[in-house]
């Protein structure tokens, strides 16, 4: 029967019929009001190790020991959703003469199994609760000489979590329930309670809880977008803020009078965020770029070859060449998320050649003003996103002031050439997760870059054949 739980205590009650957990706010949630939990971010590796000291009985006496845990994590979940920890696991290596200990009287050899007891310490702020987790230790033969090396193995029940942040995942002390193989005629030794060293750090991983999605949540986002923080603003006190990992642009434009394509080598965000707020569940990202220069060629009027270096800058572009970046995301009708940002950037054209021959524009060949860039597109801050401009309006690439040298006035010409409206502009982000495994076929989906068969993982493979 679920027990009733206090109004500010973060419950995990394990149903262990169903093999379900549930988190609320004061209220257990039932087995059917967890729907699977969305698959796009990839799962991340987490681990940690922590001493402890075990009371084993005479003559052994307690003994300090050192227990690694592992499990895979959800980088992102939604309240309501159902959470699973995978591939949960904890190690242990006993001294010898304890294990001996648990042979039959005078055995130099054999085996132990058993199982490993731990709860996982699940809070956020100053709600929490414990969910117990049964490992299985297989029968594992003592080596001929030396310590054992024990690994157990199990699976946590899945949780569901009605609240929003980031929830911790803490390990506590093992209680280490082992045997001999066979077991022997007498009784067995009673279960060992450890208990953790003092000072130490616990943590096995955290995985930031978002509101669950609810008809219509645009149309509430956007009445109550007065009320909320500017794109750009920094987190405020009802925000939380997460850093986002490595992050790659793609970018892509194509300028309409030109019939040119232009696209830049893969950039990076840096200093990313993925801001939550807490109070009304709304999301946003910031961080900052440089985008590469690209070069472009293209037949000027129609027939004329020409070669050119376009650079998107800062508007401050004599200063800086770093762009800020910010973007509100919300969620449609689909389901899904989108992210809606608009960029100022200045355009510089540079290294000109007309049929081959060098044509020189001068330091200073900009727009006249900044170019207004407004995208939007599916994305996922911990996942892949495609934005663009809206196909029927595209951007205007304004005229071009400050071109020439030596008293040539290039402005006319190269506004003539490619000033106007209706360019597009492509943006592909990708947020690559850090994979430390020897083995890279251990290493999640996304840690390798670009999906396979995307542009990028072509663009990718064409310049890294092997």
């Amino acid at each position: 029967m679920p027990r009733r739980v206090r109004p500010r205590t973060l419950t995990l009650s394990a149903l262990a019929g169903v093999g379900l957990l549930s988190a609320v706010n004061g209220a257990l949630t039932g087995v059917g009001s967890a729907a699977p939990a969305p698959a796009v971010p990839p799962d991340t590796k987490a681990a940690t190790s922590v001493s402890v000291t075990c009371p084993f009985p005479d003559p052994a006496g307690a003994r300090a020991l050192t227990v690694e845990t592992a499990a895979t994590l959800p980088a992102q979940a939604r309240t309501g959703t159902s959470l699973a920890l995978g591939a949960f696991s904890a190690k242990l290596t006993l001294p010898r003469d304890v294990a001996l200990s648990y042979l039959p009287a005078g055995a130099t050899a054999g085996s132990l199994a058993g199982e490993v007891r731990l709860d996982l310490n699940v809070h956020k702020d100053d709600r929490a609760d414990k969910v117990p987790v049964t490992l299985t230790v297989p029968a594992t033969p003592l080596p001929e000489a030396g310590d054992v090396t024990l690994a157990a193995t199990g699976t946590v029940p899945e949780i569901a979590l009605n609240t929003v942040g980031a929830v911790t995942f803490d390990v506590t002390a093992p209680s280490l329930a082992l045997a001999a193989v066979p077991p022997p005629a007498e009784p067995a030794a009673k279960p060992v309670a450890c208990a953790l060293d003092p000072e130490q750090q616990t943590t096995l991983g955290k995985v930031l809880v978002l509101p669950k999605v609810t008809p219509g949540a645009k149309a509430q986002q956007q009445a109550a977008a007065a009320d909320e923080p500017a794109p750009g603003d920094p987190p405020t006190e009802d925000e939380f803020a997460v850093p986002l990992s490595l992050v790659t642009i793609q970018t892509k434009s194509t300028v309409r009078k030109l019939g040119a394509t232009v696209t830049a080598d893969p950039a990076f965000l840096f200093n990313g965020l993925f801001i939550l707020n807490l109070v009304d569940g709304s999301s946003r990202v910031t961080g900052s770029t440089t985008f590469n220069p690209a070069t472009a060629t293209f037949l000027g009027f129609g027939f004329v070859p020409v070669t050119a270096t376009v650079e998107f800058l800062p508007v401050d572009w004599r200063n800086s060449k770093i762009i800020e970046f910010a973007g509100k995301i919300t969620t449609h009708a689909d389901d899904n998320t989108y992210l809606d940002t608009t960029l100022q950037v200045m355009a510089r054209l540079s290294n000109a050649k007309v049929n081959g021959v060098p044509l020189d524009l001068g330091p200073g060949c900009v727009t006249t003003k900044a170019v207004e860039i407004t995208l939007s597109g599916p994305y996922e801050a911990f996942g892949v996103g495609h934005i663009r401009t809206d196909k029927d309006k595209g951007f205007e690439l304004p005229m071009f002031t400050g071109c020439g040298a030596a008293g040539q006035d290039l402005n006319p010409l190269l506004s003539g050439m490619g000033s106007g409206t209706g360019n597009q502009a492509f943006v592909d982000t990708y947020n690559l997760i850090v994979c430390t495994d020897p083995d890279h076929t251990q290493c999640p989906d996304g840690s390798n870059g670009p999906p396979q068969g995307s542009a990028a993982a072509k663009k990718a493979a064409a310049k890294k054949p092997n």
